[in-house]
């Protein structure tokens, strides 16, 4: 065991996600052992425990023993609690300009001058490791080894970079017209979107509406489970689970009752044999798991309806709200479990895909798993069970699935599993109760029914065996019909169409493969383009440039009868090439793309063969990548399903690749009252969990929530990434070492305002331990993302790349700004709200970076500002979201004496109290967003909206002694009333109503957050009852 020990020591840190823990039993019931390997290594938390071994296939014993992960643990040391408390003290080794000597690293005598010569060494090395790691053959090429090679790709660079500076002297006429040129043409294009949007017609539908489709009488909601392994949340139809996930070490610590992960590593050291491992409390363990069922009922809608029961205090408001925000923490995971719906076009990719790969098989589309079974056990009431006793000392050292099914699928006592039933039924009723009353669906829960979602909705039910005579199927058959038929589906339904069969290729405009070979110095380059729309385009592309499509089945020879008006072998398909239904279509193509497709149209009559396959590889090349950086999850839900058809063409259905891509499919699914449905990532864990954490803060009750803050702090622990992506810069990723993503480690990408809000948790938590080290990777990376040569504010994942003309390119139809990284008024606020944050507690650490970096992001967020005082929303709903983010960043920064008094920041308070209703509250329709001008909501003022609205005046409020009595009394009365409507909402347990939705995304799509009517209502209640009481005037003003 102390070989294998010091074997698994020479493993780099980068590749943490890779490793696993001696002592992790393995699942390999449904996949290849070392893709079951693969799959286990990505729910354990190295960074915690450094217990790492050689991967499976090179292990002297791949099962491991209970000693040998004890031993791993020993070897556990945290900082100590002065090194991590500490806000003064800083190491000198990160001090900037203190000693530029030491900071230099000595290179001395022969060896440094070898080593200096070998510097190809450590990043081959590391490769190697990478790729044994790996249960498949990686797609990363392989560094230099030698040192010949190492100077002959040197070369090779110096020789392109110089034929590169070349070509941009010898052309720089041209690059300056065309710059000049497209640079007006987009001046031009986006006056002509802004007012085509301002023009937009269509209504919002509400997204909580009355369950018309209840759930099957045999399946029962009770019996859907959610299970939660550090972040990694999954639902399951069966029994609850009797004992600790997979990971949530700092569970199992307070199960066995002890006060820290430090006693709990110490204990598990001094053990010597399973049998004296720490105990767990059954009392604890018990309560914990009615706490995980009270939330899971929650989530499901089976809790008891409550009416409002205003409060009579804020104070009491606030804490009512705050102990019921806490129930919804999951109590072995740490973080706050929601959905992330609201998008209809998501659920469908997947089911195609499912689809394509079982032939229709139902039974092959929704398999019956075997890790888990359904045992029969009494029941003490409804929200209860047995069996709610069992010790951890009798389970595996990091929890386990259910005991697996037996070869014959059940054992004695057990039911037939069901699971796969249980979930293609809710699949079926959550897409039927988010039919429109005109017999569509929108393209988002909230949306106008459109062809994109009616299409690919009525397709998917085909699918999941709804029959063509069912009411509602006739119904969306009318909306089709009435529409014109899906020849006018936007561009990502008509690919989904094309690899069903049930369109040509000829109807979609050029999407040549060949695009991903254009260098980088290309403003049109598509590594220079936004990630999301760049992962999406290499599967695009792939599927373009092979013309797939699937083999013939009879239900899609039906679809081709049903979906069209003509005969489908009688479509001219090149005239609906630029055709778009009027209700889908949001950001019609330019006249610079349709020059540009008629480019590519003369290539793709005689394309050149061998360019052709190079393209191709090179499109699987970073479709393959992006499925290994991300465990399988890829970056997001329409990537995924292509993602994942990709791979089994290329690979096949047994191949280890897909088997890990469909191990990661459940990790979107989530349930709701409504049914169930794939999110829009794979959950927004960290987003939600540090929201949750600053609310508490607000409230001043982080000591009074101990265990739930100490929860929560070990999940954005856990959640942070610590490694730079292997070969990121051959790939187009940007660095992540320090930051934090939207929902999981295991996801990869890294987010800027995540990485601040994530970052900002921590520093707001500094009474509990958290490497120095790792705030400053996190401070370093939240640098490296702002658009410093640039407008100075900082864009969602990536520095932009490209100049903002790219977006003539735009072809999507139905979003906006999709092309290019644009710097937003969010990402900006929240990165520089945690830059001055830091700023106060480690005041040397990169001060002047970190100075700049805040005023000039400041000076980008007042760029944007319109001239009424607002700001956009990019990302919430809409102008009460922005104005809290910049508001608060803006108060935190301590950049104005006297905020109340800067003209930008009064103009901002009289914005928000224009819209101020006559209720006190405030509210704003997602068309707000899509239209870029503020809308009332139809629904009247929302909890949500108000909440940012007040924190926003109170954030710009300033000192009342140096304000007027009348402007004095207007903040008072405008944040007072909102309070009012808050308190006035809420409902006797504590929560607050779900209303209608406050996310967005890319103009034109509304999302699903609904942790956030519990956090920001409690947040602005705790910003509340501190600001009264220093809001306040002299009496003899009075």
């Amino acid at each position: 065991m102390s070989d294998l020990q010091n074997n698994c020591d020479d493993l780099p840190r980068e590749h943490d996600w890779l490793k696993v823990n001696v002592s992790a039993r393995v699942d390999s019931s449904e996949m290849p052992s070392t893709a079951a390997h693969y799959c286990t290594s990505s729910n354990e938390d190295n960074s915690v425990h450094n217990s790492v071994v050689k991967p499976q296939h090179v292990q002297d014993n791949p099962h491991g023993t209970r000693e040998g992960g004890e031993k791993d643990h020993q070897q556990h040391r945290s900082l100590s609690p002065q090194q991590s408390r500490s806000s003064r003290t800083l190491p000198n080794a990160f001090k900037e300009d203190v000693n530029p000597k030491k900071a230099c690293s000595s290179v001395s005598g022969a060896r440094g001058i070898l080593s200096m010569l070998k510097i190809y060494k450590k990043p081959h090395d590391d490769y190697l490791v990478y790729r044994r790691s790996l249960p498949f053959n990686t797609v990363v090429p392989e560094p230099p080894h030698t040192f010949r090679d190492y100077v002959a790709a040197v070369l090779n660079y110096f020789l392109a970079k110089t034929i590169y500076i070349f070509v941009l002297i010898a052309l720089s006429p041209f690059w300056i017209v065309a710059h000049i040129v497209l640079t007006w043409l987009d001046r031009y294009q986006r006056r002509a979107w802004l007012n085509y949007h301002r023009s937009w017609p269509h209504r919002s539908q509400p997204h909580i509406r009355p369950v018309r489709y209840a759930p099957d009488a045999s399946f029962p909601l009770e019996n859907w489970h959610l299970r939660c392994e550090d972040g990694r949340q999954r639902w399951y139809y069966g029994e609850p689970l009797q004992q600790v996930e997979q990971g949530n070490e700092w569970a199992h610590a307070q199960v066995c009752g002890f006060p820290d992960l430090d006693s709990y590593h110490a204990c598990l050291g001094e053990k010597a044999t399973p049998s004296s491992r720490p105990k767990s409390d059954s009392e604890h363990l018990s309560a914990k798991q009615q706490h995980r069922r009270e939330l899971e009922r929650y989530q499901l809608g089976l809790h008891e309806p409550s009416g409002r029961r205003p409060r009579e205090t804020s104070e009491q408001a606030m804490q009512d709200g705050l102990s019921f925000l806490m129930r919804l923490q999951d109590p072995f995971s740490g973080h706050w479990p929601n959905g992330y719906g609201g998008c209809l076009f998501l659920t469908p990719g997947v089911l195609f895909t499912k689809f394509i790969v079982a032939h229709g098989n139902l039974d092959r589309m929704f398999p019956q798993p075997k890790s888990h079974q359904h045992v029969r056990r009494e029941r003490r009431g409804e929200g209860g069970f047995d069996g709610a006793s069992g010790s951890l000392a009798g389970a595996p050292p990091m929890g386990d699935d259910l005991p697996p099914c037996g070869a014959d699928g059940r054992a004695k006592d057990e039911v037939p599993c069901v699971c796969g039933e249980a979930t293609r039924l809710e699949l079926i009723r959550y897409i039927r109760n988010y039919q429109n009353d005109d017999g569509g669906w929108g393209q988002h829960t909230e949306g106008h029914s459109t062809m994109l979602g009616t299409v690919l909705n009525y397709i998917a039910l085909r699918m999941m065996g709804v029959a063509a005579a069912d009411l509602s199927m006739a119904s969306a058959r009318r909306w089709i019909h009435a529409e014109g038929g899906a020849v006018y589906t936007p561009l990502w339904g008509r690919i989904w169409l094309c690899i069903l069969g049930l369109f040509s290729y000829d109807g979609v405009n050029p999407l040549s493969p060949e695009l991903v070979l254009l260098p980088r110095w290309i403003s049109f380059s598509i590594g220079r383009s936004w990630c999301h729309s760049r992962v999406i385009a290499m599967s695009f592309l792939y599927f373009y440039g092979l013309r797939w499509s699937a083999s013939r089945h009879p239900l899609l020879e039906a679809l081709k009868e049903e979906l069209f008006v003509q005969p489908f072998h009688t479509i001219c398909w090149r005239r609906y090439r630029y055709e778009v239904c009027p209700k889908d279509l949001y950001t019609p193509v330019s006249r610079t793309y349709k020059v540009f497709c008629k480019v590519l149209e003369l290539y793709e009559r005689r394309p050149i063969s061998f360019l052709r396959r190079y393209a191709l590889e090179k499109n699987w090349q970073h479709i393959a990548y992006d499925d290994e950086n991300t465990h399988f999850i890829c970056l997001g839900p329409v990537n995924k399903s292509l993602n994942m058809l990709v791979t089994w063409i290329r690979e096949g259905e047994n191949s280890v690749r897909y088997q890990l891509h469909r191990q990661r499919v459940d990790d979107y699914f989530f349930m709701s009252p409504y049914g169930m449905h794939m999110s829009g990532y794979n959950g927004s864990q960290l987003w939600d969990t540090s929201f949750a954490v600053q609310a508490t803060c607000a409230c001043k009750s982080e000591m009074l929530f101990a265990n739930e803050m100490a929860l929560a702090h070990h999940y954005i622990d856990i959640a942070q990434v610590r490694d730079d992506p292997i070969q990121k810069d051959y790939f187009y990723r940007h660095r992540t070492k320090g930051a934090w993503n939207f929902s999981t480690k295991d996801q990869s990408w890294q987010v800027s305002d995540c990485t601040a809000e994530g970052l900002r948790a921590v520093l707001l938590l500094r009474h509990m331990p958290f490497p120095t080290a790792r705030i400053f990777d996190a401070v370093d990376e939240i640098l490296s993302l702002r658009n410093s040569s640039g407008d100075g504010g900082w864009a969602s994942y990536e520095p932009s790349r490209a100049p903002h003309y790219c977006e003539l390119l735009n072809c999507s139809e139905m979003f906006k700004d999709v092309m290019v990284e644009y710097s937003y008024a969010e990402c900006s606020s929240s990165s520089i709200h945690t830059l001055s944050l830091f700023r106060e507690q480690f005041p040397y650490y990169r001060r002047s970076s970190i100075d700049t970096a805040i005023s000039e992001g400041i000076a980008y967020i007042f760029s944007t500002q319109n001239p009424d005082g607002s700001f956009y929303g990019s990302w919430g709903v809409c102008f009460t979201y922005a104005a809290w983010l910049v508001s608060d960043a803006l108060r935190i920064s301590k950049e104005f004496s006297n905020i109340a008094d800067h003209p930008r920041c009064r103009l901002l308070a009289d914005f928000l109290m224009s819209h101020q209703n006559n209720d006190g509250g405030w509210g704003e329709d997602i068309n707000a967003c899509v239209r870029q001008e503020w809308v009332d909501n139809p629904d009247g003022s929302q909890v949500v909206n108000t909440a940012w609205a007040v924190m926003a005046i109170m954030n710009v409020s300033g000192d009342p002694n140096h304000s007027s009595y009348a402007r004095w009394h207007q903040i008072a009365s405008a944040v007072e009333r909102g309070i009012q409507l808050i308190m006035s909402r809420q409902l006797a347990t504590g929560d607050w109503a779900q209303e209608r939705l406050s996310g967005v995304f890319n103009g034109n799509n509304a999302i699903h957050y609904p942790g956030y009517k519990n956090t920001m209502t409690v947040w602005a209640l705790g910003m509340y009852n501190t600001w009264k009481k220093n809001f306040k005037r002299n009496p003899d003003e009075y």
